[in-house]
């Protein structure tokens, strides 16, 4: 097969590769570091899992199984050019028995191949879903792997037809049954044909490795290293900005300015998205005509980073030598605009409301949400800009710890008429009931807030609030990136619970509870449990501690909050209260629980105008009157503000109540009868 032909291209391809990817490799250390190498067990979990069992993909039917088979199919193949390549040095290599049975599974694997690319390639020129953007290069690339199957088996096909045994041929199955093709040909003819596919593939998977870094199919290499290297901490977790030691460096900006200002793993993102368009699909703002599609977001800031691409290399390479003041002065000189507000518009970062969706749908786990809030940390923090109406509420937490900027005397005025303990008085308590802005000022959330005392002291469980001693838990002061503000308040609230030594912590706000839950340890909360509202209903009424009589008959519907679902995987929790209740009859939207669509209030949208597009709530509320419904319970004071807002808006009011879970147990308590345990159950969040 031409031993010195095979190691010229096997050499010179495996060089230009090599080079390729040295480059690519520059560039990313020309970013900021980030240890992405701790717990690796975990990581080589994620690998298997979400990695090789392309366990994202398998929840989608379709598409997902296609792009599945893809991959499968290639790992089936992988081993049989590296055989031809060795064949290529020594025409009868093999490893006797393996060859003859491993070949059943690979012609296998060639086939499932060939039925996925015509799919796809039918998906992408016939039925074309909104989804998909119109690209040559992926039509071009399906073909390529289409070839790369035919010429294997083609190949086989032709050496089978020529004279003398061929211990593969019959384990080899479709190219057996490709035999005919080549009926009739002289030996000549069939050598030709034989050598011509045996070097096509052979060329073409070579060409093949060289061309995946320069196009969107990079993603084939780099997957696998995104999915080891992901984010182990629960996608709801912002990471800390390490102000102090910032400060003592004398930086200049916070956040990201430039692309070299986010971490090496970031740049791998961009690298690395598949731009398969899942991330769109669910995304509230892309759903609603908004400046925001996280698809175009990452791959926008890709095509920054290759144009820059040069001196991004050279910065990587002088940073490797330790020349940092050489990397400051030729970061300097590009000429470029500030990444927020020029390569990305300002717009399109204060879209966001941080559901998750596009990071719970992404293929090659792709952080979408930690690369704007590291925008809008440049864009608070640095030059001082953020939305109007933000700006108001951020005076009002920076004045009064709250977004409404009420006095925070007035902080513990919803419970004057309950007899509701607070930690001042009694030092301590088995739950401190953490109430938040929201069930503190919003007039529609405090009548949550009180129907949640009314469930506790049902249950006779042990609580108390910090009351004026509380402070907003900094959701929204984080996400709208001023980190700043978000460390005073939670130190704050840090001391404050240390103080009275607090052990267990109860709120029914999600986003106050991933906020303690997640982010407050990075500043030195230690404390047993953190827990939402919809758990701790859940086993109480499990315990018999609560006892709930029968509601006349209706149909409700559930919406999941994003920060209690997808950012912390609790979605079972609030039904199952609901299912307490007799006479209430659950109907799922269409959108629920992984696939729930936001209410829009999230990432501190709660506190911005919303005048681009439609309005997120809207969309929400025509699938709540989809389900034909007479209720939508929720879990969260934001989606049940937005709610609200959204029925009286459509004109649907008579129409559609919206209740919290904890006001539909509350205004369904009965006697209890059976004996109250003296402590409160344990929540496990896994039950």
């Amino acid at each position: 097969m031409g031993p010195l032909a095979m190691l010229i291209l096997v050499v010179a391809a495996l060089a230009l590769f090599t080079a390729t990817m040295i480059r690519r490799i520059d560039v990313l250390r020309a970013a900021q570091p980030d240890n992405r190498l701790d717990n690796i067990p975990q990581r080589i979990k994620a690998l298997i899992e979400i990695g090789f069992g392309q366990r994202k993909l398998l929840y989608e039917r379709g598409p997902g199984w296609m792009h599945v088979a893809i991959f499968a199919g290639f790992l089936i193949v992988a081993f049989r050019t590296l055989t031809m390549i060795l064949r290529g040095f020594d025409a009868e290599w093999r490893i006797p028995g393996v060859n003859e049975g491993y070949l059943v599974i690979q012609n296998f694997g060639e086939l499932l191949v060939l039925g996925a690319v015509i799919y796809a390639l039918i998906r992408r020129l016939v039925t074309r879903p909104a989804r998909l953007k119109a690209s040559n290069e992926a039509v071009f690339i399906l073909c390529w792997i289409g070839v790369l199957m035919l010429t294997d088996l083609l190949g086989d096909a032709a050496k089978f037809n020529l004279p003398g045994e061929h211990v593969e041929q019959g384990w080899a199955w479709v190219a057996t049954a490709m035999m005919p093709i080549y009926a009739g040909m002289s030996d000549g003819a069939l050598h030709f044909w034989h050598h011509l596919n045996f070097w096509l593939h052979v060329g073409l998977v070579l060409a093949f490795l060289n061309y995946l870094p320069f196009g969107k199919h990079f993603h084939v290499l780099t997957a696998l290293p995104a999915v080891f290297t992901e984010r182990l901490t629960p996608s709801g977790k912002l990471d800390k900005l390490d102000l102090e030691k910032l400060m003592a460096e004398g930086a200049e900006s916070f956040g990201v300015g430039k692309v070299e200002d986010f971490s090496w793993r970031r740049i791998l993102d961009m690298y690395t998205c598949t731009e398969c368009g899942r991330c769109n699909h669910g995304c509230p703002t892309h759903n609603t005509d908004k400046p925001l599609h996280p698809r175009e977001l990452i791959t926008e800031e890709r095509d920054h980073v290759y144009s820059i691409s040069d001196q991004m290399a050279a910065m990587g390479r002088l940073k490797s030598k330790g020349n940092d003041a050489e990397v400051k002065a030729l970061s300097a000189s590009i000429e470029r605009p500030v990444m927020p507000g020029g390569i990305i518009e300002e717009d399109v970062l204060w879209a966001c409301t941080t559901c998750g969706y596009c990071m719970a749908h992404c293929p090659v786990q792709i952080d979408h949400i930690p690369n704007i809030i590291d925008q809008r940390r440049y864009l608070a923090m640095t030059e001082a800009k953020m939305p109007a109406a933000l700006q108001n509420a951020m005076r009002g937490m920076e004045t009064n710890s709250n977004p409404w900027n009420v006095s925070a005397q007035a902080r513990e005025d919803w419970c004057q008429d309950l007899d509701v303990p607070k930690l001042r008085d009694h030092s301590e308590a088995e739950w401190l009931l953490y109430v938040g802005c929201a069930g503190s000022y919003d007039d529609r959330n405090q009548q949550v807030m009180k129907a949640l005392v009314r469930c506790l002291k049902a249950a006779e469980i042990d609580f108390a609030i910090l009351g004026t001693e509380e402070g907003c838990c900094g959701d929204a002061t984080r996400r709208a990136g001023n980190e700043y503000l978000f460390q005073m308040q939670a130190q704050q609230n840090i001391q404050n619970m240390q103080k009275y030594g607090v052990k267990k912590v109860l709120t029914a706000c999600p986003h106050g509870f991933n906020t303690i839950k997640n982010e407050y340890p990075d500043f030195g909360l230690e404390v047993e449990q953190v827990v939402h509202h919809s758990q701790l209903l859940r086993d109480l009424l499990k315990a018999g501690r609560l006892e709930v009589k029968a509601e006349a008959a209706k149909e409700i519907t559930f919406h999941d909050s994003c920060y209690l679902g997808r950012h912390n995987d609790e979605y079972d929790a609030p039904r199952e209260v609901l299912a307490a209740v007799s006479g209430l009859s659950m109907t799922e939207m269409a959108r629920s629980k992984r696939e729930g669509f936001c209410c829009g209030a999230g990432g501190a949208r709660m506190f911005m105008e919303e005048d681009l597009g439609t309005r997120i709530n809207h969309n929400r509320i025509e699938e709540v009157a989809a389900t034909g419904a007479a209720e939508v319970c929720s879990s969260c004071p934001f989606c049940l503000t937005m709610l609200e807002d959204a029925v009286k808006e459509t004109d649907r009011d008579g129409q559609i109540q919206v209740r919290d879970i904890a006001e539909v147990i509350a205004d369904n308590l009965a006697e209890r009868v059976a004996a109250v345990p003296e402590t409160s159950p344990e929540i496990n969040p896994e039950d």
